[in-house]
């Protein structure tokens, strides 16, 4: 697209017609003339006296002013205030300074919500992944491994993960909504061995092995 210096340029050059002539019949001073065929528009005086210059060279050189001050608001709208106070300065010059570096807006707050919940979800997957695949946690609190009993039975108490399956000597324990566990051993004389075992449904174990001697 043409700009406004352009078209006074071109219009002026065909008529054979220099800048000291339009300077003479215009009265606009030369470097101004210059200045307008170059949209070097901060060189002159105001906003107002731009307009002016504008329409009389357009008239001086039969065109139709109304065209030419339109194609001049359109590549140099008026910033930085009012009629008075504004400042010519062109539009691809204005728009990245003015215009905000980052600017929040409801598709980046819809994004931002997705974002964060796919992530959340992945997270939430992932946690129960790797809890399904670690093993059981296990702990034995009686008896102590190497305790010696008097008596022929013994309690074997312990606490696991809730939902697995507890064995003491392949017997199968019953297990609290905390994952508490109580089971009563019978012994034979001597040395016994006490394996519990803890199993999760995917298949991973966990073993606590205690040794007591009953006499």
């Amino acid at each position: 697209m043409r700009t406004v210096g352009e078209i006074l340029k071109e219009a002026r050059l065909a008529k054979k017609i220099s800048l000291k002539q339009v300077e003479t019949s215009t009265k606009i001073r030369h470097d101004f003339l210059q200045a307008l065929e170059e949209n070097n528009f901060q060189k002159l005086p105001s906003l107002v006296s731009t307009r002016g210059f504008l329409k009389n060279y357009a008239e001086f050189l039969t065109l139709s002013p109304a065209p030419i001050l339109a194609i001049f608001r359109r590549d140099f709208p008026l910033r930085f205030g009012g009629e008075k106070k504004g400042r010519i300065i062109p539009q691809g010059m204005v728009e990245p300074i003015n215009k905000p570096k980052f600017r929040w807006t409801p598709k980046l707050t819809l994004i931002s919500f997705l974002i964060l919940f796919f992530l959340g979800l992945a997270g939430w997957l992932g946690y129960q992944y790797f809890s399904l695949m670690k093993s059981p946690y296990l702990e034995i609190y009686a008896p102590k491994d190497g305790q010696q009993i008097k008596t022929e039975k013994i309690e074997v108490v312990g606490r696991t993960d809730a939902d697995v399956l507890v064995t003491v000597n392949n017997h199968p324990v019953f297990l609290s909504k905390q994952g508490e566990f109580r089971y009563k051993l019978e012994l034979f004389p001597g040395e016994n061995t006490i394996v519990v075992e803890a199993k999760s449904k995917l298949g991973r174990k966990t073993q606590e092995q205690r040794t007591v001697f009953y006499y």
